[in-house]
């Protein structure tokens, strides 16, 4: 009879999971950002969770938990109930950067917040305050003349941006201090008010700073010109051969059922598909991205080890 409860169990608890997968979701998803509003994060996921709410026809409520170079909101995320309705808006910072500039990171990004599927690419600029001059190689002249008076910031210790920043001072020959904010937001409007003097930030930022002369977007990281800012020159076409870029990944807290894992994925891509969310994207300089679910976790692998080597070659050592 014991044997039997055990079996009944069993088979009640394996239907009902089933039941619940399938029935997922049945209530509204949070979406945790790890940085401030404002910033590219913020404007990039607010765009996919309307595209993604709108498959899965339910609300998706973004929430911003920034600090501590985007870990605070991921290991919120990763101690969440592994159920599919808490996802992380994942970055570089929190799975590709933390874990080789922090000693006691509290997840572990590759196990407890495993990639559901790749969201975009993104592209960055480098700006300058109104008062700097016009172009990079003028910048970069006048940062000759005085090493070390110079600021250029940051949207945290250890960021994409910091780092970015970090191999522009190596080809360039020059030396700025850093200055670090806690997002790009603030980062961006301590630039245009002159307190520090330079930024590199994703196009979502500068490109409507920079339209509005609140600074001077003079450059791009990327290989070609951007067709979302056509007139910058890339940095490389200035004489500096800095190429770099960011991405972004929605991830869930490992243990979450795999048929959970699954629509998540397929919601994602096909929230990318849509041309009013595609239009959006490219807009702000992103490249709308479709992914499997595996294909996602190798991306995140192979930048976990790229990130790791720019990290070391920039001389950030681990906190």
């Amino acid at each position: 009879m014991e044997m039997k409860r055990i079996v009944v169990a069993a088979l009640v608890a394996l239907f009902t999971g089933s039941a619940g997968a399938q029935a997922f979701p049945d209530h509204a998803l949070r979406l945790v950002v790890p940085f401030t509003p404002g910033g590219n994060a913020d404007i990039v996921a607010r765009i996919v969770a309307q595209g993604m709410s709108e498959e899965l026809k339910q609300p998706i409520v973004v929430e911003n938990k920034p600090g501590a170079n985007a870990a605070i909101g991921a290991t919120e995320v990763a101690r969440a109930k592994p159920d599919g309705y808490t996802v992380l808006f994942g970055t570089a910072e929190t799975h590709a950067l933390n874990p080789h500039l922090r000693r006691q990171l509290p997840y572990d990004p590759l196990k407890d917040l495993p990639a559901v599927g790749v969201i975009d690419w993104y592209v960055l600029g480098l700006v300058l305050s109104p008062k700097q001059p016009a172009t990079l190689r003028e910048f970069v002249a006048e940062a000759k003349k005085s090493p070390g008076t110079m600021n250029f910031a940051s949207w945290g210790n250890g960021s994409v941006s910091q780092i970015a920043f970090e191999q522009l001072e190596q080809v360039a020959g020059i030396r700025l201090v850093h200055v670090p904010f806690n997002g790009a937001a603030p980062a961006i409007t301590a630039v245009a008010a002159d307190n520090v003097q330079a930024f590199i930030v994703p196009l979502s930022v500068a490109r409507p700073q920079a339209a509005q002369g609140r600074v001077k977007l003079v450059a791009v990281m990327s290989e070609a010109r951007e067709d979302a800012a056509p007139e910058v020159p890339t940095a490389a076409e200035q004489g500096l051969k800095v190429v770099m870029d960011g991405w972004h990944v929605l991830a869930v807290p490992g243990g979450t059922p795999a048929e959970v894992v699954q629509k998540l994925n397929r919601a994602l891509n096909a929230a990318n598909a849509r041309a009013d969310v595609r239009e959006r994207l490219v807009k702000t300089g992103s490249k709308p991205a479709s992914s499997t679910l595996e294909a996602a976790q190798a991306m995140v692998r192979s930048e976990y080890q790229r990130w790791g080597e720019v990290a070391r070659k920039a001389g950030i050592q681990p906190e």
